[in-house]
């Protein structure tokens, strides 16, 4: 199960890349993709893409990281953002598996090989 959320134009974008992927690599149909948060009960791992935007607070982002690690410790988090705070997600224990910063490059060429570099680490 992968989830992507908060809602925004990344979020469509980068759902569209993670099936592109999950496409070529035939493994779609195993995989389901959600657009919005919720706890998927199950004993293989999830992915969570969390798209830190205007609307989602750093509050609110952390409510999110915490409450995914105290439901699992199995789950792999990826937070896509600009100007991430490192001190506070080690300063938390949040063992995020990935951090895709947009600070310098907002490419869709560089988020797409950012995708597909932790896609592969996961499912490849």
């Amino acid at each position: 199960m992968i989830v992507i959320f908060t809602f925004s134009l990344l979020q469509i974008i980068v759902a569209c890349l993670v099936r592109v992927y999950l496409l070529t690599h035939k493994t779609y149909p195993k995989i389901k993709i959600r657009c919005h948060y919720f706890y998927y009960k199950s004993n293989l791992p999830t992915t969570y893409f969390i798209i830190k935007s205007k609307r989602l607070l750093s509050e609110q982002m952390n409510a999110y990281l915490r409450d995914i690690r105290a439901r699992s410790e199995q789950t792999n988090i990826i937070i896509i953002c600009n100007h991430i705070d490192y001190e506070e997600l080690y300063r938390n224990h949040y063992r995020v598996f990935g951090v895709i910063d947009l600070t310098n490059n907002k490419y869709l060429i560089f988020i797409n090989n950012q995708t597909h570099f932790y896609l592969d680490s996961i499912y490849g």
